[in-house]
């Protein structure tokens, strides 16, 4: 399922594998780190969106653990450094890909 590879690539810090399973004008909005004051990552396209993640990775290790999956949302828990963030996410698919991928806290 797309939803557990995109966990698995956050895990591993594999940028280009989660763009991969993303459409080529994908809109990404991740507000999972408001409760600690982050701003969303909001990236349009795989290009910015492969930029972003490459500097999330380059600053933090990240791992992402699926706490309940459903077909196109999923909980998880993201472990970023020191830091558990409960997230909630949902994607839009097209095409088998993800189009649109919202997170938000849980």
């Amino acid at each position: 399922m797309i939803l557990e590879d995109y966990t698995k690539y956050l895990s591993e810090g594999n940028a280009d594998g989660v763009v991969s399973l993303f459409t080529e004008n994908c809109h990404f909005n991740d507000g999972g780190a408001r409760t600690i004051n982050v701003p969303d990552l909001i990236a349009d396209g795989k290009d910015v969106l492969r930029d972003s993640l490459k500097a999330v990775f380059g600053q933090y290790k990240v791992k992402a653990e699926i706490v309940k999956l459903n077909p196109n949302s999923m909980e998880y828990d993201v472990i970023l450094g020191d830091t558990k963030l409960p997230c909630i996410g949902c994607a839009t698919l097209k095409d088998g890909l993800i189009d649109e991928y919202i997170v938000r806290p849980r």
